[in-house]
């Protein structure tokens, strides 16, 4: 079956899932259990249908497509016209941090590119621009739902994705966004991309070495708790590794001559794969069940290949482990050996940015 068939197919599936009102099913944020709005995974599956569309040229999935647009686009997704509502977790910000806002400017850039929705671009680059940014650390605000401002997102994944959500919003660089998007990317180059010396990415963006001295003190006092924590720290990181990977590959289209992807610390990250650092992570709560590594390790493994001399792996056999591990051919949903069927289904979404959907996927 070709990758194109694959995606046809789970496109008609979400067809059956999308409501009257044009929104798709919300999840619950995977293993963080947050319960959340239905902006989320409308914006995954819009991507999802635009993609069938531009295959096939079927008039319901633009249609599709345009309906689930005007979700994100209605009021109610920026009750305050500053951020999109993306959950509703009383102890967190309502944004979802920069990556809640990242992946619905994601599905409105689509809408843009695919539909010539102009308005779907201005109001991802208003909500892109709310986020002040810091040119000497490279580094976003969260900015919530109500519009006031909040602390650096100290999440590495979440200001790598927002800086690939500017990329997507301006392709050439010309304005303010992209200049804040390569700004973030000498920021990585310069201090804030920090990997382990496995080459495993670190999960924080702040400060990443004053966090490690941090959790060397938390261990000298609190050896159990320090354990315990580090175990967790490193199920999520291999979790997220492919994940950051995956938005890398964005911005590396973008950006394609930046000196990051020729840095040690880079060429470290993509060796994580090499020497079998992601077994396991099909199974990883932060993994296979909530982040589609196997996606992302293809999308990584297209990009990142011809800088190495050692094999990344096989595209094709990553994404065959992960429809393998959690895609059910009867349904033809992501929805599988998961505790957030809802949310997994909309993210195969990430399939579609491979560019070789000719190649043949056994099912």
């Amino acid at each position: 079956m070709r990758l194109a068939d694959v995606i046809e197919a789970t496109a008609e599936a979400g067809l059956v899932l999308q409501r009257s009102d044009g929104s798709f099913p919300a999840g619950h944020n995977g293993p963080y259990d947050d319960a959340e709005t239905p902006l989320r995974n409308t914006a995954h599956w819009i991507v999802t249908v635009l993609k069938a569309y531009e295959l096939n040229g079927n008039a319901s999935f633009r249609e599709a497509a345009r309906r689930a647009g005007n979700i994100l686009l209605a009021p109610d997704a920026r009750p305050s016209g500053a951020t999109f509502l993306c959950r509703t977790n009383p102890a967190k910000d309502s944004a979802n941090g920069l990556i809640g806002q990242a992946w619905v400017m994601e599905a409105l850039v689509e809408l843009h590119r695919v539909l010539g929705d102009d308005r779907a671009r201005e109001v991802a680059a208003q909500v892109f621009l709310l986020h002040p940014f810091s040119p000497v650390g490279g580094l976003w605000r969260r900015v919530d739902v109500d519009g006031s401002l909040l602390t650096v997102d100290p999440t590495f994944n979440h200001q790598l994705w927002f800086a690939a959500a500017g990329a997507l919003l301006d392709p050439t660089g010309d304005t303010e966004i992209g200049d804040r998007a390569g700004r973030f990317l000498d920021g990585a180059l310069a201090q804030t991309f920090a990997v382990r010396r496995t080459g495993r990415i670190r999960h924080e963006a702040v400060q990443p070495w004053l966090a490690r001295a941090r959790g060397l003190l938390v261990g000298l006092k609190y050896p159990r708790t320090r354990l315990k924590q580090r175990r967790a720290q490193d199920a999520r990181e291999v979790g997220y590794h492919a994940f950051n990977l995956y938005a890398f590959a964005i911005l590396h289209r973008w950006r394609p001559e930046h000196p990051l992807w020729r840095s040690r610390r880079f060429l470290r990250a993509l060796r994580f794969v090499a020497r079998g650092g992601l077994a396991g992570a099909l199974s990883n709560p932060f993994g296979g069940p909530y982040n589609p590594v196997g996606f992302e390790a293809a999308l990584a493994i297209e990009t990142f290949q011809p800088l190495l001399s050692v094999r990344l792996g096989s595209p094709v056999e990553w994404i065959e482990r992960q429809l393998e591990h959690t895609f059910d051919a009867s349904s033809n949903l992501m929805n599988r050996n998961t505790p957030d069927p809802q949310t997994l289904a909309a993210r195969f979404y990430e399939l579609t940015r491979l560019r070789a959907t000719d190649m043949f996927i056994e099912l």
